[in-house]
């Protein structure tokens, strides 16, 4: 968790973005797993590995990346459909970007596991496991009715140096899951053609 400091800090970083008229992303450290991926036995949970803290900073430090946010590892619109697309478009939005991002309000060792079982290769798993980075983006929503608790609204961004110069938002954020998990604007389509119609590059 957030120390009361740490929160302190955060928010007044906020606030001095807001002032400079700027979006930028929040600055916070996600809790990465290295290298979970010793098994016990056949078809048995991976292990092993090792706790690694990476900054917004380090993933977001003078580089252009496409990030993409979603509702939950292992469920259906995003299994079957925005990470896949996003990875099996990977090549053309290297064309603009230095990389590409998926964020989920889930732990590292449910992305690692999520990303190993649909064999993404090329898209970086970020889990936001408090949501703290989620939070700082506006999107943190509830989702009562399946559950979830507290998850990312579905969305994609392009970050240049840690300002969003474009967001994606699906319609209809609330916090009552009073919606059908729309997908509409926040797919790789979407991304690409932003893009290309920029001239990002």
């Amino acid at each position: 968790m957030m120390s009361d400091v740490d929160a302190k800090k955060f928010w007044k970083d906020m606030e001095k973005l807001k002032k400079q008229n700027k979006c930028m992303i929040p600055k916070v450290i996600f809790r990465m797993r290295h290298n979970d991926h010793l098994q016990l036995a056949k078809g048995s949970c991976a292990i092993g590995g090792v706790w690694k803290d990476v900054t917004t900073l380090q993933l977001f430090d003078h580089k252009k990346i496409v990030l993409f946010s979603l509702p939950g590892a292992f469920t259906p619109t995003c299994s079957s459909k925005q990470l896949p697309a996003y990875e099996s478009k990977y090549d053309q939005l290297k064309k603009f970007v230095d990389d590409v991002y998926c964020v989920s309000v889930n732990d590292a060792f449910v992305m690692n596991a999520w990303f190993r079982d649909l064999n993404i290769k090329k898209v970086k798993a970020i889990g936001d496991g408090e949501g703290t980075f989620t939070a700082g983006m506006g999107m943190l929503v509830s989702k009562p009715r399946q559950g979830f608790g507290l998850r990312s609204w579905r969305y994609s961004a392009y970050i240049d140096n840690g300002e969003v110069k474009v967001m994606f938002v699906e319609p209809g954020k609330n916090n009552l899951s009073e919606d059908n998990d729309p997908f509409h604007v926040s797919g790789v389509e979407t991304m690409i053609k932003y893009l290309n119609d920029n001239n990002n590059r």
